[in-house]
């Protein structure tokens, strides 16, 4: 007698694998499927493995798919993002094309990606900017921190950017080099990736309240998607609602981010936004010297106009001196003249009374 689980088929692991990897691969050779970049890491064999993700309303995960872009495509796929300033980073939601795959060593199932659509990101980036900028000037932000006053001597500054990053040292480089008692408060937040948007609202709000007389938000170079966080409406509204004036050098060359647009004073990179508070300084310190020197020659002209009216009145007492001394050896010569004349009139008065 045969037992019927005799006569079933049993698979080892590996037969299984490949079993599924051939249905997969034969049901899904090539599609086109949109998601959110995450946990992006480059191989040293030059693999770029990652995940996508697919939010649902309230933000939470409701389904994740491994992907691989393989050396071989991943140089092509690469050259054809930059080419419209992008590149495959977190956070940035793109189409891409590829083959569904079974890993079998790994036992998991992968999208093998052969191409993304680079007007697909940039399509969604700036639809997502217009409804921005739009919600942003419905609220009243657009100009709410370039009206706040920027302090003429502004020496204490809320840094915001990412801690030991070149961005970091060039801002700050520059600062020593121009010999000026900056005081730099480092608030230190991811400028790119999944949790740079929570990252950088919450140093803007901590800095806003440490007492500076600016906010600064810099980060270095990088592709469109690279600067996507600074497009986001949290960040926005971040910078249009911070205290004191925020000032922004966001390493890009070309494009305007929406935090630049209502940020007090847009510059193009860290060491712009360094120029530009020396110089402000540096044209502080001029125009107090100028007042110093005006006030100098005000003293001086002042003194010297008292001096000479010192002279005029110490002329004046002089004259009047010795016009009061003239008319005082006039009175007494009036005088004698008067008592030699009351003495002879009276012997005369005399002598007619005697002879009576």
């Amino acid at each position: 007698m045969t037992l019927p689980f005799l006569e079933e088929p049993t698979y080892t692991v590996s037969e299984l694998c490949g079993e599924i990897r051939q249905l997969l691969s034969g049901a899904f050779p090539s599609l086109w499927i949109t998601g959110e970049v995450q946990r992006v890491n480059e191989s040293r064999r030059g693999h770029l493995y990652f995940e996508l993700v697919e939010k649902g309303a309230e933000d939470e995960i409701c389904g994740r798919l491994d992907a691989v872009v393989w050396r071989s495509d991943w140089q092509r796929v690469r050259r054809a993002l930059a080419a419209s300033g992008q590149g495959i980073t977190e956070g940035l939601e793109i189409r891409c094309r590829g083959a569904v795959d079974f890993y079998g060593a790994g036992g998991r199932l992968q999208l093998v990606v052969r191409e993304v659509d680079p007007v697909f990101s940039l399509g969604l980036l700036e639809r997502r900017r217009r409804e921005t900028l739009a919600a942003l000037e419905a609220a009243g932000l657009l100009e709410a921190n370039r009206a706040r006053l920027l302090a003429e001597l502004p020496l204490r500054l809320a840094l915001v950017t990412s801690h030991g990053s070149a961005a970091y040292h060039d801002f700050v480089s520059t600062l020593s080099e121009s010999g000026y008692g900056f005081q730099v408060l480092l608030v230190h937040a991811a400028v790119q990736g999944v949790a740079a948007e929570r990252e950088i609202v919450s140093a803007l709000a901590l800095a806003g309240r440490a007492g500076a007389d600016c906010v600064v938000l810099i980060r270095g170079g990088g592709s469109r998607s690279d600067l996507a966080v600074f497009d986001s409406r949290a960040v926005a509204e971040a910078v249009a609602r911070a205290p004191v004036p925020v000032l922004t050098g966001l390493g890009h060359e070309i494009d305007e981010s929406i935090a630049d647009r209502v940020a007090h004073t847009p510059l193009k990179t860290p060491t712009k936004v360094a120029e530009f508070l020396v110089e402000r300084v540096l044209r502080a310190e001029r125009r107090a010297d100028e007042l110093a020197g005006a006030l100098r020659q005000t003293s001086l002209d002042r003194l010297r106009d008292g001096r000479e009216a010192l002279g005029s009145a110490e002329r004046g007492v002089e004259l009047a001196r010795m016009r009061l001394a003239s008319a005082a050896a006039r009175l007494d010569e009036h005088a004698r003249a008067l008592g030699r004349a009351s003495t002879a009139r009276l012997r005369e008065a005399r002598r007619e009374r005697a002879v009576l």
